[in-house]
């Protein structure tokens, strides 16, 4: 006999999708201020129908890159 198999397990990505208000409220920073940024290219995001994503991960690594000093 063949033994059912399991769906695949979907483990919790590392790397969160942070919306626009979870990222101003991440940076301290104004929706405003986020848009901005993104229309800049500061920051990536993603288009997902007509939300707008942000991985986490490329925040942080943004935020580093506008250090000064």
């Amino acid at each position: 006999m063949d033994q059912p198999t399991d769906p695949p397990r979907t483990e919790p990505t590392a790397d969160p999708l942070l919306t626009e208000k979870d990222a101003c409220t991440y940076l301290k920073v104004s929706k405003r201020n986020l848009y901005c940024w993104r229309m800049a290219g500061l920051i990536p995001y993603f288009k997902i129908g007509r939300a707008v994503r942000f991985r986490k991960s490329e925040v942080d690594a943004a935020l580093e890159r506008m250090r000064m000093g």
